[in-house]
């Protein structure tokens, strides 16, 4: 009750009637095909705001998709894709290389956008607080294949002691998740007057620390799923309070600092977003060296195997690293003293001085799929294969073999006369077989 009197205070009794049948009809379907590996023709609706993203007729078993495995498109809330034209438009304000951190990125939805629009000159941290989700996020990445990406576990007052060394720092807040009421009914049951106020304090403390972070006419994206104006443009008043200002983007022919998405106004949840620019001349750089400096390895053979030259070979304990130097050299300059997950991409594991290739490799956009013997798979197969299962095949080949489904790569095997063994993440497996009359794979 305390929601819909707040409501209809904001909208008017007559919008909120519009509102709150919205709220009564199902949630649009959504994806985000990651054109770096997938670029079908598709007949589906565009959503306006997003060049790749597009909505479903209904919700299928994405599961049992193999082309959802291998990171082939995100399963993504419309609304949330406006987060592209505020990247771009920070893009356009900075054109140089940018280092930018996703500081609340779990499970990865805006992280792999943004890693999308990113060329690979670009340095992208995507950091989740809680430890228990960084996993989920790490699989998001590997799986969409980006390699200037760092991985990271730290609270937003770490990230200060950083000092201002960020030019885009994005912020989809913790919130009251008022905007996703109709897609998940147990928000209704999560939502409070106290819990609004824990929420809003929690912004105020990440924003405090992470307005710290960001370099002189450096950008700050800040966004929430849920309509209180306290969580929203409270927030974005009280950082102009301390120096920011206002930057307008272009969403469908308007340009505004702020949009607040609302279901019978907008084909999505609910979502607010808005860009401002710090000009602050404060924010010196803080020394934070630490002695683990991840160091280059002289390229040895072997691990170079699909790995273009353009990418250095980096170590770390058993860990052989590959991706850009300015990724690498980032993190040395700057992340060294933050708890780092990952980083770039892990080409293989040296196994008492035997190299073996990582399991994670067959996802990187870099790799040079023709280097690898292939097997196509179909989707009885392929299932088969995500589910941990052998791949009955004949061959009298030796080695690693790169397993792929309508050519896009799902992972690695090893030929073993009448099989091939599997060698797809343990972590990633799929634990409940999808029923044959369930199957879907997302195609022209």
């Amino acid at each position: 009750q305390e929601f819909i009197e707040r409501m209809i205070g904001q909208l008017g009794q007559e919008e909120f009637n519009s509102f709150e049948k919205a709220l009564a009809l199902e949630s649009p379907v959504s994806i985000r095909v990651n054109a770096k590996k997938f670029n079908p023709l598709l007949h589906f609706e565009k959503v306006a705001w997003c060049e790749t993203g597009y909505y479903l007729n209904q919700r299928p078993n994405f599961a049992s998709d193999p082309l959802w495995h291998a990171g082939a498109y995100y399963v993504q809330e419309a609304s949330s894709m406006m987060l592209e034209k505020a990247f771009l438009k920070a893009k356009e304000l900075n054109p140089e290389p940018l280092k930018i951190l996703d500081l609340c990125a779990a499970p990865g939805g805006k992280s792999t956008h943004i890693a999308s629009l990113c060329d690979h000159k670009d340095v992208l941290v995507c950091n989740e607080v809680i430890k228990s989700r960084v996993p989920v996020l790490a699989e998001n990445i590997r799986k969409q294949g980006f390699s200037n990406v760092i991985i990271t576990n730290a609270d937003s007052v770490d990230f200060e002691k950083l000092g201002g060394v960020f030019d885009l720092i994005v912020v989809d807040a913790p919130c009251s998740g008022e905007g996703l009421f109709r897609k998940d009914p147990q928000s209704i049951n999560e939502w409070s007057i106290d819990n609004i106020q824990t929420c809003e304090l929690r912004q105020k403390r990440i924003l405090d620390s992470i307005s710290k972070c960001l370099k002189p006419n450096g950008i700050l994206i800040y966004s929430t799923c849920t309509y209180n104006p306290r969580e929203n443009n409270k927030q974005i008043e009280s950082l102009i309070e301390l120096g920011f200002e206002p930057v307008n983007f272009e969403v469908k022919g308007n340009a505004s600092h702020t949009f607040q998405c609302m279901p019978h106004l907008s084909k999505g949840e609910g979502f607010f977003i808005s860009m401002l620019q710090n000009k602050s001349l404060e924010n010196p750089v803080k020394t934070n060296k630490s002695s683990k400096l991840l160091k280059t390895l002289k390229k040895q053979d072997e691990w170079m195997q699909g790995i273009p030259d353009e990418i250095e070979i980096y170590g770390f304990e058993n860990k052989v690293l590959g991706g850009f130097p300015n990724t690498f050299d980032f993190f040395n300059e700057s992340l060294s003293g933050i708890y780092c997950f990952s980083i770039g991409t892990e080409i293989g594991e040296l196994k008492e001085k035997r190299f073996a290739p990582s399991e994670y490799l067959p996802f990187a956009q870099f790799l040079i799929k023709d280097e690898f013997p292939r097997v196509e798979l179909d989707q009885s197969n392929a299932l088969k294969y995500l589910a941990k299962n052998p791949v009955m095949h004949q061959s009298n080949e030796r080695g690693y073999v790169l397993l792929t489904f309508k050519s896009i790569p799902i992972g690695f095997g090893k030929f073993a006369g009448n099989r091939i063994n599997n060698l797809f993440p343990a972590e990633w497996k799929l634990r409940i077989m999808p029923s044959e009359d369930k199957w879907f794979s997302f195609s022209n």
